[in-house]
């Protein structure tokens, strides 16, 4: 069964907000040593890549202000080169890059949604 797109956008928001509760006020020295919340930030920062990658092309354009070659290559970073996952800068994509993301990804839902009626 596939996902809409606004299921994945919902996907995005919720898994960034997720992945912030988990890092909590860890840095990135702290997250090393601390695998669940490691772990689980992880988790949720593939799911916020693989749902941003699998957003058809023209939802993407909407929203140039996102770097999307960046997500996507994140989500390969953790998904298939997980030895090469940095975690100063997994720290500083959950700190600095996740809110502002949601932001977007929040006017992308609202565009539809108002494209919709």
């Amino acid at each position: 069964m596939s996902r809409s797109t606004l299921d994945r956008l919902r996907d995005i928001i919720q898994s960034a907000e997720l992945a912030a509760q988990h890092m909590g006020d860890l840095d990135a020295d702290a997250l090393v040593a601390a695998a669940g919340p490691r772990d689980a930030a992880l988790f949720r920062l593939a799911v916020v890549c693989e749902a941003a990658t699998r957003l058809p092309v023209e939802i993407q354009a909407l929203a140039p202000e996102i770097e999307w070659r960046k997500i996507r290559g994140m989500r390969n970073i953790i998904v298939h080169d997980y030895w090469q996952i940095d975690t100063g800068i997994v720290a500083d994509t959950i700190a600095n890059d996740l809110e502002p993301l949601t932001a977007a990804i929040g006017r992308l839902i609202a565009h539809i949604e108002h494209s919709s009626e």
